[in-house]
């Protein structure tokens, strides 16, 4: 008996551990698939950044689903759109601001009595295949859309998740006791605890994670696809981002 009382604790924990790391597994699958599902509505969308959050969104909501009704499905939408907007980021890694201006012509389009700067997306296979001096691709290269999500996934497995918000951000001393009893001492008066590796996307204040229970971790996935539409330098900045 004795023995079992000094090991169980310390049991619970690695099985709470488990859990967390399985659901840790769950989110970056799910992520992936979201990415692809950003890159696509891009693709299509002339590069558009609301267009790939609205593509997020949609791929992250089984994250959030709890009820599988028709209104579990609207509030696990809303809530992955929300954290979408507020705490994730998507970066358009190619094609390039060079390629862009290796690349970019200006299109007038009748119908709606607007001019854009574009890489056209037609006949490519017919297009030169030279490389740009600047960007050194050619324009069938810029035409491949390829994005970058980071995203700040909520651990919730209890006692686990401000383990591992507290190791991956380097807070505080895990030997005195700051994870189990109260917050770490705080020199210089930060409310994130001065942490010495922070995410600064995924940061939340120790009181607030206390009250909230939001400890939330930074993951990232890329997706690549080609364009379906003429890439839009403008497109990728139609929305702000956190």
């Amino acid at each position: 008996m004795v023995e079992f009382l000094v090991v169980a604790p310390l049991l619970l924990f690695f099985c709470f551990a488990t859990v967390q790391f399985v659901l840790l597994y769950q989110a970056k699958s799910t992520l992936d698939v979201a990415a692809l599902e950003a890159a696509r509505e891009g693709a299509v969308n002339h590069g558009s950044l609301a267009s790939m959050q609205t593509g997020l969104a949609r791929g992250l909501a089984p994250l959030y689903a709890r009820q599988a009704t028709a209104e579990g499905v609207q509030t696990a939408q809303a809530k992955a759109k929300f954290d979408v907007s507020n705490f994730s980021k998507i970066t358009t890694l190619n094609p390039s601001a060079v390629a862009v201006q290796d690349f970019a012509q200006l299109r007038f389009y009748p119908d709606e009595g607007m001019s854009y700067s574009e890489i056209p997306n037609d006949t490519l296979m017919y297009r030169d295949s030279a490389l740009a001096r600047n960007s050194g691709v050619n324009i069938q290269d810029a035409n491949l859309l390829k994005v970058r999500v980071h995203y700040c996934y909520d651990m919730y497995v209890p006692l686990v998740n401000k383990v591992l918000y507290y190791a991956v951000n380097v807070i505080g001393n895990i030997g005195t006791g700051g994870i189990l009893n109260r917050e770490p001492a705080d020199e210089n008066r930060d409310p994130y605890g001065s942490p010495r590796n922070p995410d600064f996307l995924c940061k939340v204040t120790l009181e607030n994670g206390v009250n909230s229970g939001r400890w939330p971790i930074a993951l990232e996935s890329e997706a690549l696809v080609r364009m379906q539409s003429s890439y839009r330098a403008g497109a990728a900045n139609d929305v702000k981002q956190p």
